[in-house]
C-alpha cells in the first residue's frame, strides 16, 4: 500500500446543524449522522476479558434466564399491582437475546428468542396493548397502569430492533399496533401523562410523592410517561408516518405543563451553565431523564430543531463535570444531586442508569462526531459495566458503588437492573465501529474482527491490559477508505505506525485520519502509553442520608479534610479488593479506617493472581493497623468475582469481602 500523508484541511463550510441535511416529510430537515453504527452481524470474535464476559452474558445468563415464566406473566395479563420487576423482563430480554444471537451467530439462542417473540406478539390485543396489565383494570379513563410506559418502552425498542435486524414483518406490525394504542388513548383532548391528580396550574411547583396512573412514580414529574416520545419517534424514522412524529412532538411540548416545574424549558439554563441538572425539579431520576434525552436527540435528527440538541449537550456536559464517577458511572441513589454531591458507597451507580447513559452518549457521538463521547464510553466500558456483572452467573447488580462489600448485592432480582445489565452488554458491540460513506471510525479498541462488505480488519492485542496493539487489514481486495482512529484525550504521547512508518503529530482527543488505499496485510501499530498515578479525590465530602416522603434517598454533605485517593493506569481505575488479598487475613476490613495506603510509593506491576481477570495487577505499600503490608490493586472491572477459587464460597447475601477504589493514605 502506498500510504497517503495526512493533510489537515480547515473547511470554510460551516454547518449550522451537525451533519448534512436533506428534506423529509413536512418542513422537517433530517440531520445526517456524522457516524453511523455498523451492522452488529459484521462484528465477530470479540476476545479477551471483554469477549469472555460477553459470552458469559449470552451463554450463561440469557440462555438460562427463565424467560418463559415472564412471558407467561404477560400472556395471562392479570397484573394490577404496582410492582414493576416482572413486566419489564420480556422487552429487554428479547432485544438482548436477538442482538447477542445475531452478533455471535448463535442459532440456538436465535431460535429460542424467535419463539418467545412469536408468543408475545400472538398475545397482543386487537387494541394493540401488549403489556402485563389486566384488561379489567384498564378503561378509557385509565388505559394503562402507571408503570406501563416504562415497561413498554423496552418492548417498543425490542420490536423495532428485531425488524431492523431481521426484517420480520410481524415485529413491525406489532410495534405499530402498540404505538397506535397510545395514540388512540393519549393526546390532545384525550388522556395526558399527569404525574398526580393535580392539573395545571394547580400543580406548579408542587412537591409530589407516591405513584401515578399514567406516568409512573409521581416524583418523576411526568418524565416517566414522556419517555415514550423516543421509541415512537424511532418508529417515525422507520415508517415515515407523520402521526408518530406529531405525537412525539406533542409529548415533548407538554412536559413543562405536566411536570409543574418547567423542567424541559429549564434545560436551556443548564446549557447556559447557570443551573445544574439536579436543580430542574425536586427529584431528577437519572435513568428516566436519559431516556427522555434520547427522545429529544431523535427529534432533533428528524426535525433539525437545534434547541433540542443544545439542551441535551448542556445536560450531558453538566453531568460529566459534576455527577460522573471516576469509573464513568453516574447516578446517586438513582438520581442527580446538586453541586458535586457524590457519595462513594451505598446505592450508587445504578445499572439502569449505566445502560441509558451509554446509549445517550453513543447517540451524541453519532450526531456530533466529538471524540469526548467515545472517551466517556471507553471509561465506562472498561471500568464499570463488567464490575456490575457477577462473574459466575452473569447476573448484574442493581447498584455498584466505588467502595462496598460483596457478595451482598450481587444476587437479586430479576428486576429492572438485572435486565438492563444484560441489555447493555448485548449492545456493546454496536459501540465499537462506525462508518459514513468513505470514512470508517474505530472508536473502541476491544480485540475483535470487523467483516464489512468491502473493508475488513482485525484488532489484535490485549488493550487496555496492554498499551500496544495492532489493527490489521484483512480485506480481499484494495479498499479506498479513510480510517479514523480515536486518539483518547487521556493519552499524552500516542504513537501510531502504518506499515512501520511513524505518523507525526498525533493529537490526543481527536480522530487521526488515515486516508489510503488499504490492502490485505496492511498493519497499523498503535501504542497508547498509560501513566500510573495516584489521584486525590476532588470535591470530597462526608455525606449523610435523608429521605423524601416517597422514600427516595437524598444526601447532605459535610466538609472534611479526610480525603481519599485512587490509583489509575491510563483509562483503568483500580480497587483494593479483598478477594485478591487473602494474605491480609481480614477479608471484610474497614477500608475507611483500618487500611492506610502509602501514596508516596508508586505501586509495582506483578503477575495476575487470576487467569481470567483483567490486568495488569499492581502491588502497593500500605499499613493494616500498625503492621506494614503489601496489597494487590486490581482493575475495578474484576470486582464481580465474590469468592476465591478453590475455597468454600461465602453465603451469597453476606458481607464477606470489602473492596474500594477510594483509599485513605498515611
Amino acid at each position: 500500500m502506498k500510504y497517503l500523508n495526512i493533510i489537515f484541511v480547515f473547511s470554510l463550510v460551516v454547518l449550522i446543524l451537525s451533519g448534512c441535511s436533506a428534506e423529509k416529510g413536512k418542513d422537517n430537515v433530517v440531520i445526517d449522522l456524522n457516524e453511523k453504527p455498523v451492522r452488529i452481524s459484521s462484528i465477530k470474535n470479540i476476545s479477551g476479558f471483554f469477549g469472555d464476559r460477553m459470552e458469559l452474558n449470552r451463554d450463561t445468563y440469557l440462555k438460562n434466564f427463565p424467560i418463559d415464566k415472564y412471558v407467561d406473566f404477560i400472556v395471562k395479563r392479570e397484573h394490577t399491582d404496582w410492582d414493576w420487576t416482572q413486566a419489564e423482563q420480556h422487552g429487554k430480554w428479547v432485544e438482548s437475546a436477538y442482538l447477542s444471537a445475531i452478533q455471535s451467530d448463535d442459532k440456538e439462542l436465535l431460535a429460542k428468542v424467535q419463539e418467545v417473540l412469536d408468543r408475545i406478539i400472538k398475545s397482543q390485543e386487537e387494541s394493540g396493548y401488549v403489556g402485563a396489565t389486566a384488561k379489567s383494570f384498564r378503561s378509557a379513563e385509565r388505559p394503562i397502569r402507571g408503570m406501563d410506559p416504562y415497561e413498554l418502552y423496552f418492548v417498543f425498542h425490542a420490536f423495532i430492533t428485531v425488524y431492523e435486524e431481521t426484517g420480520d414483518e410481524k415485529a413491525l406490525v406489532a410495534v405499530e399496533k402498540l404505538a397506535d394504542y397510545f395514540l388512540n388513548n393519549f393526546g390532545e383532548g384525550k388522556q395526558e401523562f399527569w404525574p398526580s391528580d393535580l392539573r395545571y396550574p394547580e400543580n406548579v411547583h408542587k412537591k409530589l410523592a407516591g405513584v401515578s396512573n399514567f406516568a409512573g412514580h409521581s416524583v418523576h414529574y411526568s418524565w416517566e410517561g414522556a419517555l415514550l416520545a423516543d421509541p415512537v419517534a424511532r418508529l417515525y424514522e422507520l415508517t415515515g408516518k407523520e402521526k408518530y412524529l406529531d405525537w412525539s412532538q406533542w409529548v415533548v411540548s407538554n412536559i413543562d405543563k405536566w411536570s409543574g416545574w418547567n423542567s424541559f424549558s429549564k434545560l436551556d439554563s443548564v446549557a447556559d451553565g447557570t443551573l445544574g441538572v439536579g436543580e430542574l425539579q425536586p427529584y431528577v431520576h437519572s435513568h428516566t431523564f436519559h431516556m427522555n434525552f434520547m427522545g429529544f436527540l431523535r427529534l432533533y435528527r428528524i426535525t433539525g430543531d437545534a434547541t433540542l440538541l443544545r439542551k441535551v449537550k448542556g445536560a450531558w456536559d453538566d453531568i460529566n463535570e459534576r455527577q460522573m464517577y471516576i469509573t464513568g458511572g453516574v447516578s446517586v441513589a438513582e438520581h442527580y444531586e446538586h453541586d458535586y454531591v457524590k457519595p462513594i458507597s451505598g446505592n450508587i451507580v445504578e445499572t439502569c442508569a449505566t445502560m441509558s447513559w451509554m446509549q445517550l452518549t453513543q447517540m451524541l457521538l453519532e450526531i456530533t462526531g466529538d471524540v469526548k463521547y467515545a472517551d466517556a464510553i471507553e471509561r465506562l466500558m472498561i471500568n464499570h459495566v463488567f464490575a456490575a456483572q457477577e462473574s459466575e452467573s452473569g447476573v448484574c447488580r442493581y447498584h455498584t458503588a466505588p467502595n462496598g462489600v460483596k457478595p451482598e448485592g450481587c444476587f437479586h432480582g430479576p428486576d429492572c437492573c438485572t435486565a438492563s445489565g444484560h441489555r447493555i452488554i448485548s449492545l456493546l458491540p454496536t459501540f465499537l465501529y462506525a462508518e459514513n460513506d468513505r470514512d470508517f471510525f474505530i472508536n473502541q479498541y476491544i480485540s475483535s474482527q470487523y467483516l464489512g462488505d468491502d473493508l475488513s480488519l482485525d484488532i489484535k492485542g490485549k488493550y487496555p491490559e496492554s498499551e500496544k496493539f495492532e489493527i490489521e487489514v484483512t480485506s480481499g481486495k484494495a479498499v479506498d477508505k479513510t480510517l479514523n482512529l480515536r486518539i483518547p484525550a487521556w493519552c499524552t504521547n500516542p504513537k501510531i505506525k502504518v506499515n512501520g512508518e511513524e505518523i507525526a503529530d498525533v493529537q490526543p482527543g481527536t480522530y487521526l485520519e488515515l486516508p489510503a488505499s488499504w490492502n490485505k496485510g496492511d498493519v497499523i501499530a498503535v501504542e497508547f502509553p498509560m501513566e500510573e498515578k495516584w489521584l486525590k479525590r476532588a470535591h470530597h465530602s462526608e455525606y449523610s442520608m435523608y429521605y423524601l416522603p416517597g422514600g427516595e434517598h437524598m444526601y447532605k454533605e459535610t466538609p472534611t479534610d479526610h480525603v481519599p485517593y485512587a490509583f489509575v493506569r491510563g483509562p483503568i481505575v483500580y480497587a483494593l479488593d479483598m478477594v485478591w488479598n487473602e494474605k491480609l487475613k481480614k477479608d471484610n476490613v474497614d477500608l475507611n479506617k483500618e487500611i492506610k495506603i502509602d501514596t508516596g510509593i508508586v505501586p509495582v506491576k506483578v503477575d495476575k493472581p487470576g487467569v481470567d481477570m483483567l490486568g495488569p495487577v499492581y502491588l502497593a505499600s500500605a499499613s493494616l493497623g500498625d503492621t506494614k503490608v503489601k496489597v494487590n490493586l486490581v482493575p475495578f472491572a474484576n470486582i464481580g468475582q465474590w469468592y476465591r477459587e478453590g475455597q468454600t464460597k461465602p453465603d451469597k447475601y453476606s458481607n464477606a469481602f470489602s473492596y474500594g477504589i477510594w483509599l485513605y493514605n498515611k
